[in-house]
């Protein structure tokens, strides 16, 4: 099982940030890939549907921000 970060798009200030998240994952990617892009024609884990739903504060705004879009939602191996 490999431990991957979950990054997001931030629609608050046009920059990709981590969420401080870490997923156990058997089938994530290699490098750096979208939900999107990982996950093309195939369900989504649970794991990554949770934080789908989970908003975090832009460390440049303050404000709190989430990412639906899976295309902008990024898989990092830890």
């Amino acid at each position: 099982m490999t431990k991957i970060a979950v990054h997001i798009f931030c629609n608050e200030c046009s920059q990709v940030h981590p969420m401080h998240i870490t997923l156990p994952l058997d089938d994530g990617p290699a490098e750096r890939a979208s939900i999107g892009d990982t996950y093309a024609g195939r369900e989504l884990p649970s794991e990554i549907l949770a934080v789908m739903n989970t908003r975090v504060t832009c460390p440049e705004t303050g404000h709190l921000t989430s990412q639906k879009d899976n295309k902008l939602v990024f898989l990092v191996p830890a």
